[in-house]
């Protein structure tokens, strides 16, 4: 029997409480959502839109500028991240109209590896105060209303957030406090750039760093890099990369247990990109580079793992028991159960192109959009069976596409569209 002593009762009450809150809110606040696992209760979702017919289509808006961040949503506001020949953009949309209700330039941005840009990492909101951050460092808070309440340069605290493909990783967000991950491998030839091994904890209304906590880590090179979002465990603070998988206290960042995905067969180039997913009790990751993919219960114990078709980039999303997991490089969807780890069903999606954005799993339905901007929808559940599949036609499309209420948000680069059902 699991015992617990006051403290970690009080602790583990404060994080279900926390989740069942987010999970009753229908606004989508963070990168994965209202449940941070890529699903929703959104109902009467089209399962087909076009902008160019405008059917189902109630409104598109023209950014200012490119990025890949996914849109976050409180009430009737809308923000998310451009940048504009590396101008940097903090962009609010009315949810009403489609029309831009502010934007605030935050600071100068870089180009990133691959044509990327600064403008990667997604916002986040309790809605009432909403905060982004940029590829280069620069954290940013602002009122609903667009006042700025503080600013932060991390780069001038850290050095140069140098993983190798640009820094994209987004803040948590839980109980007033922002949690962000410092995984990387120092830059070459760039004195100011040192090893990132470090969790940040920042209060979101003062921009105060309350702790940071190192992550001492085997890991060397290239593994070292982690571009995860953090996730909300039923113990704490969920990280993956640099070959470990830790929980961290909330209250000070100590580890709580790790476990080691690469222990007895240890890489240097195993950088990981797909984040971690919590399936109720189960902290559910991939491996590096999309080997695994593993469940581990509260202590770090493996329940079961997976090998075959898993996500080097996308995050898999869960809902009523079942995983989806997207292998966007190869173009697999797979349905598992959660519990065991069983293969419920997997398709070969008939995509040319692959995916970095991940599943959205909503009424009924899930929803990929892949790089070339082609959409695919599944029926959830555990017979597959694609309903729709369509182009929209934007290339570098990273975004997941998001819900609240009756209406999805397809972030393409440059632009921002509404779908709700006209019919």
């Amino acid at each position: 029997m699991l015992r617990l002593n006051g403290d970690d009762m009080k602790q583990t009450v404060l994080i279900l409480l926390a989740t069942a809150m987010a999970a009753l809110g229908g606004d989508w606040m963070q990168w994965r959502g209202p449940e941070l696992n890529g699903t929703c209760s959104a109902k009467n979702l089209p399962a087909s839109w076009s902008v160019e017919s405008g059917e189902n289509v109630a409104w598109t808006c023209d950014l200012p500028g490119t990025g890949q961040s996914t849109p976050v949503i409180t009430g009737d506001r809308i923000f998310l991240t451009t940048s504009d020949d590396n101008q940097l953009h903090a962009v609010c949309i009315d949810r009403k109209s489609g029309r831009i209700a502010w934007k605030k330039k935050v600071g100068q941005g870089r180009e990133m590896p691959r044509g990327g840009n600064a403008a990667h990492p997604s916002a986040v909101t309790d809605g009432k105060t909403v905060c982004f951050l940029y590829g280069q460092g620069t954290l940013v808070a602002f009122t609903l209303d667009g006042k700025q309440l503080w600013e932060k340069e991390l780069e001038k605290e850290y050095g140069r957030l140098a993983t190798k493909f640009g820094f994209s990783s987004s803040p948590l967000l839980h109980s007033g406090t922002l949690y962000l991950p410092l995984l990387y491998l120092a830059g070459k030839n760039d004195p100011t750039a040192k090893n990132g091994t470090t969790l940040l904890a920042i209060d979101l209304l003062t921009g105060k760093t309350l702790w940071e906590a190192d992550r001492p880590t085997p890991a060397t090179k290239e593994s070292l890099d982690s571009y995860i979002t953090p996730v909300l465990g039923k113990q704490g603070i969920i990280l993956t990369g640099a070959d470990l998988v830790t929980s961290h206290d909330p209250k000070n960042g100590k580890v709580q247990w790790e476990f080691d995905v690469a222990k007895g067969n240890r890489k240097t180039n195993w950088r990981i990109i797909s984040s971690p997913v919590q399936a109720d009790d189960l902290t559910v990751t991939a491996y590096p580079r999309g080997r695994t993919l593993v469940a581990l219960k509260p202590g770090g114990g493996k329940r079961w793992d997976y090998e075959g078709y898993v996500p080097d980039v996308c995050t898999p999303a869960y809902g009523d028991g079942l995983l989806y997991v997207l292998d966007g490089v190869k173009r697999y969807l797979t349905c598992i159960n959660a519990q065991n780890g069983r293969e419920e069903w997997q398709e070969k999606i008939p995509s040319d192109k692959g995916f970095f954005a991940s599943p959205l799993v909503a009424d009924g339905k899930v929803y990929m959009l892949n790089l070339n901007g082609e959409v695919f929808v599944y029926a959830a559940g555990r017979k597959p069976k694609l309903l729709e599949q369509f182009m929209m036609g934007a290339d570098n499309s990273a975004a997941s596409i998001v819900a609240v209420d009756d209406a999805l948000y397809i972030r393409l680069p440059n632009k921002l569209i509404c779908a709700r059902n006209t019919k």
